[in-house]
């Protein structure tokens, strides 16, 4: 955890920051182990040469457990609040410029602590994705965990695969496969299920409903574990008992784009860039608009980091960055296909974790 501090006060140098408001609960536990479970009600401190953790009651022995090497300044709502304990931080490392990072912080807490900062004689200052920047290049430690998690999403696809049948409610399909990821080990999803069929399969987000799933139409499967604090993410499209003519023409279109990405994508490209391996694919097959979304995102402790894969995206690919490739083709009234792995960035390439089946039919009812 020091060299997390490290890199990030280093950061903070080149931003002319002081100290840090560090408010998001991921990067509490990214940067000292402190998993706090509740936004703005637990905030780390960090200066140069002070790292503290302000929580109220419910948090304190959590703190102390997780972080022993960092004092903990306890809340009371009403008597001392966050932005008390800011005005104490800030005196006691005689601070002027304090960042936070206006993505995860609301207007109301932000008025608070800019109230508090004045009296003190502080600024705050706007630092946009500091910490997620740095959480970006994941280092064996963080793969490994990530790793386990891709590897209990493949086998829960490997099971609902064997269980699934026409008639099944996408609800319940979503079920088994939340109950297959806690009986397993994981603490739990890293989004809620999404099981879409026929028509809802043409909905890139959509959300498991009562519809039966029937024989011959795209079922998609999106789904990811979490475990040990960092989360998977993968989809499957199938297709229960035979195929069809449109079905195979759109399938085997996005997985010749999903491929092609996989062999060809390098570190020192540019999101866009990979993002276009695929979409020229999906394009020249006459589908372009029919694929909306970028390409991917990475994932780690949340679901989606640095860096983008999009059409847009500047961002620049390092070693030991992940990535999903999840390009799709998503039809109105008839459904849709998406398949997706996710993959870290490795000097000669991109190693991809997803082990699941490609083989839409891979039980046929």
């Amino acid at each position: 955890m020091s060299l997390r501090l490290g890199a990030l006060r280093e950061k903070m140098n080149e931003l002319g920051l002081d100290a840090l408001i560090v408010s998001r609960n991921e990067d509490q536990q990214y940067l000292t182990g402190f998993s706090g479970h509740a936004d703005f009600d637990s905030v780390l401190l960090i200066s140069q040469t002070d790292a503290r953790i302000v929580t109220d009651f419910r948090y304190v022995e959590a703190a102390t457990r997780q972080a022993p090497a960092l004092p903990v300044m306890k809340l009371e709502r009403g008597k001392y609040e966050i932005g008390d304990a800011l005005r104490d931080f800030a005196q006691a490392n005689h601070l002027r410029i304090v960042g936070f990072e206006p993505q995860h912080v609301n207007v109301f807490r932000y008025k608070q602590w800019q109230k508090t900062a004045r009296k003190a004689g502080v600024k705050l200052k706007a630092a946009e994705d500091v910490i997620l920047q740095l959480r970006a290049v994941k280092d064996e430690s963080e793969i490994g965990r990530i790793r386990r998690a891709v590897d209990l999403t493949d086998a829960a696809f490997a099971h609902f695969v064997s269980v699934v049948h026409p008639g099944m409610t996408e609800k319940q399909g979503a079920w088994i496969i939340e109950s297959y990821f806690r009986e397993h080990g994981a603490e739990g999803n890293a989004f809620d299920p999404i099981v879409a069929s026929g028509p809802n399969a043409a909905l890139p987000h959509a959300v498991p409903s009562d519809r039966q799933i029937q024989l011959g139409e795209p079922l998609t499967i999106d789904i990811g574990a979490r475990m040990d604090g960092y989360n998977a993410d993968m989809t499957r499209t199938i297709i229960l008992g035979h195929t069809t003519a449109k079905f195979d023409e759109i399938y085997n279109i996005v997985l010749k784009a999903q491929l092609a990405v996989e062999k060809r994508a390098r570190v020192g490209m540019k999101g866009k860039q990979i993002d276009r391996i695929a979409r020229r694919i999906i394009e020249q097959a006459g589908y372009g608009e029919n694929f909306g979304h970028g390409l991917g995102h990475g994932v780690g402790r949340v679901v989606h980091e640095l860096p983008r894969g999009g059409k847009s995206s500047q961002d620049i690919v390092k070693a030991g960055m992940l990535l999903t490739i999840e390009p799709g083709i998503y039809i109105p009234d008839w459904g849709g296909v998406r398949i997706e792995d996710l993959v870290v960035f490795r000097d000669d390439g991109v190693e991809v974790l997803t082990r699941s089946t490609k083989d839409p039919l891979a039980r046929a009812a």
